[in-house]
């Protein structure tokens, strides 16, 4: 019971003090974050009795009952302070919890509450759900469970009703205009006949508005008969053509620029096709041109497989040598929930390089492998995930049975951690990787090292044993990075950064010229599509900087 007594306050005056008294065990701190009336506010009557029902529910929420608040307002020379009187009331502990109605396997493995706890309002209510959610997700669509605490005698009541086991009848998709039905079928993981089940409800619904082409989804289950569901999806239609378009910058002075032509449902099959070519150029009149593009069939098969196929072409002009790439890889995807996927692709690459300087004798033309990638991703969001985890595990084998000129295993595995330190985000990301020659293997195939994307302050390709002119390169890898991203308002941020690499031929910390760290700063305005990125990057054993912008964070 919460006891309601104040005075009412015919002209307003500004609040210069909030207080409370008798909070003997939840902090003051707590008790202001819940109230509306705050230091230089107007006074407001309406605004107390607010305060007094939030203090009262805030209470119950944490296990207390019977709590009595009571506001005491007081004026002198135009300037009122309030005084919330609290009495706390019992606040007893959960002796003993008994289940009535339907009973379900291991029951207290979906409860939030145990015996020896107090009361928590949130933990019965998760309590509840947890428990219905179990029968949802086997059939029993209208399950209910409630509970009812009995403070005096310690006793908490859980009462189960499973309610009706249902079966879908039929799935039908409404509001459909360009795309056929089985695309949107397809993403469905129930079928007609099948018993309900909440989770693959949810996880049907995702999996449609994923597609990207849908502005609104609404899932509605009415029920046809005593055991029986319609399950309806009604959407609304985007337009599936997107272009994107991209600029950046860095120092030594470099302009890049590239947009993107995607298409989310080629033909109305749900087939995506997409096209990114791109430029760049620096001051030296250095320049490149890269095309790329993929075509991607989903659930060609009833394992659900993705079938894409990404051919590649692109033309390297240098002051000392030119290159040209072109290949295509075919690659076969499994993705077995939204945040876990296996890939593996086949890639033919071909790679010519005319020299205008004289170049050592280990470039070569073919290279044919196969690799195989497992992708975990726990982030809670792609463009700025604030926590999570992120794994990519990967083995590429190129030659020997397969042909060509580079014969090579390529190991790599990259990890990102991310999570919240005053409420702004820690990103860490750290990848290591191992080249192995088995028949011999050109350079270039080899990892490199600095840039923007890995070791921030030195350039591209710039480090490393071994090397085409400047570009350097080495067999073994590791590079860790760490960003403190702080918000700001008006949508802008700030990152604080820190960067290690180190690219040899063996592992010799204490002896190499390759193992480097940067640090810098950056500035971040969000929008709608992704973060701005503006870095400046310093190596911390030399001198020197290098400035860089684009779009997304780094990782």
């Amino acid at each position: 019971m919460v006891g309601i007594f104040f005075s009412f306050v015919l002209i307003s005056f500004p609040i210069t003090e909030v207080g409370f008294t008798g909070n003997v065990s939840i902090a003051e701190r707590h008790l202001r974050a819940e109230i509306i009336s705050k230091v230089g506010d107007e006074y407001g009557d309406l605004n107390i009795s607010y305060d007094v029902e939030r203090i009262g529910r805030f209470y119950t929420s944490l296990g207390f009952f019977d709590t009595k608040v009571t506001p005491e307002v007081s004026i002198c020379r135009d300037e009122v302070t309030i005084l919330f009187q609290i009495e706390e009331g019992k606040r007893p502990r959960i002796e003993r919890i008994v289940i009535h109605g339907d009973s379900m396997p291991n029951t207290r493995r979906y409860m939030h509450v145990r015996e020896g706890g107090f009361f928590i309002l949130p933990k019965l209510n998760e309590t509840e759900r947890s428990m219905e959610d179990y029968f949802k997700d086997r059939g029993f669509p209208f399950a209910d469970v409630e509970h009812s605490a009995l403070p005096d005698s310690g006793i908490l009541l859980l009462q189960i009703e499973k309610g009706a086991l249902c079966y879908i009848r039929k799935i039908e998709v409404r509001g459909l205009t360009k795309a056929r039905p089985h695309v949107v079928c397809r993403e469905v993981e129930l079928k007609a006949g099948d018993l309900y089940s909440k989770e693959k409800v949810y996880n049907s619904q995702r999996r449609i508005y994923a597609l990207g082409f849908f502005s609104t989804l609404n899932v509605e289950t009415p029920r046809v008969a005593p055991d029986s569901l319609d399950l309806i999806f009604s959407v609304k239609e985007l337009r599936s053509r997107i272009l994107n378009f991209g600029v950046g910058i860095s120092l030594p002075l470099s302009f890049l620029m590239s947009f993107g032509l995607e298409e989310l449902n080629f033909a109305n099959l749900g087939h995506r096709a997409n096209i990114t070519p791109m430029f760049k150029v620096n001051i030296d009149r250095e320049w490149e041109v890269k095309v790329e593009g993929r075509y991607t069939l989903p659930y060609v098969t009833s394992l659900g497989l993705q079938f894409s196929v990404l051919p590649f072409v692109w033309f390297e002009e240098k002051n000392d040598f030119s290159r040209r790439t072109r290949g295509n890889e075919f690659r076969i995807a499994k993705v077995f929930t939204e945040e876990a996927a296996l890939n593996v692709s086949h890639q033919y690459k071909y790679v010519r390089i005319d020299p205008k300087v004289l170049l050592p004798d280990t470039i070569r033309g073919v290279t044919n492998s196969v690799r195989t990638q497992f992708l975990l991703d726990l982030r809670d969001e792609f463009f700025d995930p604030r926590r999570g985890v992120y794994f990519v595990p990967s083995i590429q084998y190129a030659g020997g049975v397969f042909g060509g000129e580079n014969h090579f295993i390529r190991l790599e595995a990259e990890e990102r951690v991310f999570f919240t330190i005053l409420n702004n985000t820690v990103a860490q990301r750290f990848k290591v990787g191992r080249f192995i020659p088995t028949d011999g293997a050109a350079v270039y195939e080899e990892f490199y090292l600095g840039g923007q994307y890995t070791l921030r302050g030195y350039p591209e390709r710039s480090l490393g044993p071994d090397s085409i002119v400047d570009e350097r390169y080495g067999r073994i890898l590791f590079n860790f990075n760490l960003e403190y991203r702080i918000r700001l308002p008006l949508n802008f941020g700030l990152v604080a950064f820190f960067d290690a690499g180190y690219l040899d031929n063996e592992i010799d910390f204490n002896d190499s010229d390759y193992l480097k760290t940067t640090a810098g700063f950056g500035v971040r305005y969000f929008t709608p599509i992704g973060p701005l990125r503006l870095d400046l990057g310093f190596p911390l054993q030399e001198e020197g900087s290098e400035l860089y912008f684009g779009i997304y964070h780094t990782f």
